[in-house]
């Protein structure tokens, strides 16, 4: 294994444990603010980790180029969507039942 290889598995390594506390977020926090924060700031985190394990691996070529392409639309569209939603939601006065 190369020291490319190696950073490789560690930030994509990094980056799922990012997704996977989104995930365990979204179903153990009990309100819908609380759930859309979890989602949101670790799904970015977990975005930014993949991506640069994905470039690290890639190198500057034409996949790298489009794997940061897609990145940044995510990187961007992502809060900017989850924003939207939450404020909505607290124009229109959403209120989360409680999860027992």
């Amino acid at each position: 294994m190369t020291i490319r290889e190696i950073f490789t598995v560690i930030f994509l390594s990094l980056g799922f444990i990012c997704f996977l506390i989104s995930a365990i977020g979204v179903f153990r926090l009990r309100d819908f603010y609380a759930r859309l924060h979890a989602a949101g700031i670790c799904e970015s985190a977990g975005l930014v980790l993949c991506s640069i394990g994905f470039l690290i691996y890639e190198g500057f070529s034409a996949t790298g180029i489009k794997i940061f392409a897609v990145f940044l639309a995510v990187f961007i569209a992502s809060p900017i969507g989850n924003h939207i939603i939450v404020r909505v939601a607290y124009k229109q006065s959403v209120k989360d039942r409680e999860v027992r």
